[in-house]
């Protein structure tokens, strides 16, 4: 299993993703990249805050499945809940991660940072974000490709203290050889397509040449996670 990972500042005044890369003691990888939300105040420590507490929660877990996973985020809503009364401000997150046991994946995620697994160059699971462009197109509320560009950046879902937008998105799927794992925040796949990404990770030094142009064209802070088996 080859991970690497990529984060930058993009044409923000700071880094607001978190990268959480780590080992839980089950024996379990575990990925997650964090989003502090735009807008918001102190999207760095919300980030962080929310990683810190969803491994920590997994950790004492006896086994990984969809509801200990959304405890994990409730928990972490619950403390950003309380770091936001303390602070007298709002803040949150979006998330996107993957625990890896074995030859099963558990993804999740709540918002609008994508997860990807991909096989000689097709895309076999993809995320549907949570966001209001979304929403709108499934409900068949919009007619005018125009009109959806003002619902851009707007996610209906995120880890912000209130428990009622905080429902993770859930798969779980069984991988192989030769799979690769994509993680990344809005900043990456609002500069770039899937298929360009897999085209630098493939190069030797795809990974410096894939953040020259993030340095040149992206507008947000991003962050990319890539777990090549």
């Amino acid at each position: 299993m080859k991970v690497q990972q990529l984060t930058g500042i993009g044409k923000r005044e700071s880094n607001q993703d978190f990268i959480c890369i780590d080992r839980l003691d089950s024996g379990a990888s575990f990925f997650l990249i964090a989003d502090g939300m735009g807008g918001y105040e102190k999207g760095d420590e919300a980030a962080s805050i929310v990683s810190e507490n969803i491994f920590t929660f997994l950790n004492y877990v006896e086994s990984v499945n969809e509801q200990n996973i959304q405890q994990a985020v409730q928990k972490a809503n619950l403390a950003l809940k309380q770091f936001n009364i303390k602070n007298h401000i709002k803040s949150g997150a979006t998330i996107g991660g993957i625990i890896i046991e074995k030859n099963i994946s558990h993804i999740f995620w709540v918002g609008d940072v994508m997860v990807y697994l991909i096989n000689k160059d097709k895309v076999l699971f993809q995320t549907k974000s949570h966001t209001l462009i979304n929403s709108l197109v499934e409900s068949d509320s919009i007619k005018e490709e125009k009109s959806l560009e003002r619902y851009k950046h707007i996610v209906t879902r995120s880890i912000s203290g209130k428990p009622s937008e905080s429902s993770i998105g859930y798969q779980s799927i069984r991988f192989s050889e030769d799979d690769i794992f994509i993680i990344c925040s809005d900043g990456v796949h609002n500069t770039i397509s899937v298929e360009q990404i897999l085209e630098y990770i493939k190069r030797r030094n795809g990974l410096q040449e894939l953040e020259s142009q993030f340095l040149k064209e992206a507008q947000d802070n991003y962050s990319i996670v890539t777990v090549i088996f």
